[in-house]
């Protein structure tokens, strides 16, 4: 499957890490793998924002200590942000990444693992800033998360490169997501620090 989705009437349209975290769970429908093609068709194929944020975690959790993963979501990351750029309204996926699956238990572990970090941080969470977050400033974290997944693949052998550079990429999305500038600009703190751990591994 490589076309765009139709989109769904039952959209879980998320607003918080929660309700994503929620929306992946919900993905499988009881089935014991779920692909990423369930996790778009649940979320939405124009609710751009919440499906990037998707591998950002997957980035930050431990599923992470796969070899590969890190690539593969740095991939998909890479293709959302894209098509945010350019300004399209529906995501397109090729076929390759859509069938890519993982085991319901394992996703549920995953989605364990976020429950109290995500309602630590749902928590502080608002609009603020919302200038920041709105159009067309979107395309420019979205750029910003187009380059940094496009290094990700270099960084899976740095330890923690990848998974701070995830995070930056996580609060971007988030930002956008919730419409909190203030979270943006905490991405770029993060962004600097990720530039820096990298500088000095290098040096």
């Amino acid at each position: 499957m490589s076309a765009p989705f139709a989109m769904m009437e039952d959209d879980c349209e998320p607003e918080s890490i929660e309700d994503v975290l929620d929306c992946v769970e919900q993905a499988g429908n009881g089935d014991t793998r779920v692909s990423v093609a369930d996790i778009v068709e649940r979320i939405g194929d124009g609710a751009f924002a919440p499906l990037m944020l998707v591998p950002a975690l997957v980035m930050i959790s431990p599923l992470t200590a796969m070899f590969g993963v890190s690539t593969v979501c740095g991939l998909v990351v890479a293709l959302i942000a894209f098509q945010m750029v350019i300004g399209r309204e529906k995501l397109w996926l090729p076929g390759f990444v859509l069938r890519r699956t993982v085991s319901s238990r394992r996703l549920d572990r995953t989605v364990g693992w976020f429950a109290r970090p995500a309602r630590f941080v749902d928590a502080m969470t608002g609009k603020r800033l919302t200038v920041l977050v709105d159009p067309p400033l979107t395309r420019v974290w979205a750029l910003l998360c187009l380059v940094l997944a496009l290094v990700i693949p270099a960084l899976e052998l740095v330890p923690m490169s990848a998974t701070v550079v995830a995070s930056a990429i996580a609060l971007f999305g988030l930002a956008m997501l919730a419409r909190d500038g203030l979270l943006a600009l905490l991405g770029l703190a993060v962004l600097g620090g990720a530039c820096w751990l990298v500088w000095n591994i290098a040096t």
